[in-house]
């Protein structure tokens, strides 16, 4: 009698864990707003602005600012880390892009201090490299929904390094329920799931050709070049039910394209342009319509 009762709580246990995982899946893959009492649904693409809303220099506060104030779900930034082991904003390995006075050195030699006194100037607009930390809070002030979609960029030899010190920020300013992660390198993707089982984990390719495009049995996420994205890709993605975002930089009509064929999102260059491509795919879901399901939508 013991054992059957046992087997039971195991089993309620087991479902109870695999509704979980199946909403946490639907609320990344789509934007989803209840109609009233009608008992439908509307969901939508996510709208993620790449490095920010190019309004503003890339991977600053300011682009955060403006992408959550011209619609983005997301804000994707570039996170690695300084001489000091602390998390920074900031694309390129080196600083010789952007630096203002040409100074073209690696950003893993500078203190945070030094980095942050550098001067960087992008749009005719001087700014400051932000820490992750300071990249959370421009999020968290700009309103109570835009999240960030943070891309690792590390090599093997630093990627524990790397994902400690970005799940430190993320759980000291609680934030774990507004971000994304995820990273070219399956060593920065495999440290922060055994940190994080339950975060939204992705991995980034984009691979070169037609070869075959494989990500972790156990990613949340791909996120991938439009143009490198074919029904193949969509195929796999839905074969493992995994969400699958689009890059297209300022190329709308592939996010189109990308859309149309399957994708959940795309990421661009404008937050304003990537958010009315969202909303002209919206999708009214109601439950008593067969062949629909809130999960997997068919973009019109």
């Amino acid at each position: 009698m013991n054992r059957r009762w046992i087997a039971q709580i195991v089993i309620l246990v087991l479902s109870l864990a695999l509704v979980v995982a199946v909403g946490v899946v639907s609320e990344v893959r789509t934007r989803r707003k209840e109609q009233g009492d009608s008992g439908s649904w509307q969901v939508q693409p996510l709208a993620i602005a790449h490095r920010g809303d190019d309004s503003a220099p890339e991977n600053s506060t300011h682009a955060i600012a403006n992408a959550g104030a011209d619609g983005a779900d997301y804000a994707e930034i570039d996170v690695r880390l300084d001489a000091d082991g602390v998390p920074v904003v900031f694309h390129d390995r080196m600083t010789g892009r952007l630096s203002a006075d040409g100074d073209d050195v690696p950003v893993r030699s500078l203190h945070t201090h030094e980095l942050q006194h550098m001067i960087m100037r992008q749009h005719d607009e001087n700014f400051h490299v932000p820490t992750l930390d300071e990249a959370v809070m421009a999020a968290q002030h700009v309103n109570d929904h835009l999240g960030l979609l943070l891309d690792l960029k590390t090599g093997s030899a630093d990627a524990g390094k790397l994902t400690q010190a970005v799940s430190k920020v993320i759980e000291q300013r609680d934030f774990s329920g507004r971000v994304m992660i995820m990273a070219v390198n399956d060593d920065a993707i495999a440290h922060m799931r055994k940190l994080h089982p339950d975060w939204q984990i992705g991995k980034c390719v984009s691979p070169a050709g037609h070869p075959e495009v494989g990500w972790p049995r156990d990613a949340s996420f791909v996120v991938m070049r439009g143009d490198r994205l074919d029904p193949a890709v969509v195929n796999r993605a839905n074969r493992d039910n995994v969400p699958i975002y689009a890059g297209v930089s300022s190329d709308y009509r592939e996010g189109g394209r990308c859309l149309k064929m399957g994708a959940d999102g795309v990421l661009g260059s404008s937050a304003r342009s990537v958010h009315e491509l969202s909303n002209r795919f919206a999708v009214t879901m109601r439950g008593n319509e067969p062949g629909q399901r809130a999960e997997r939508p068919v973009w019109r």
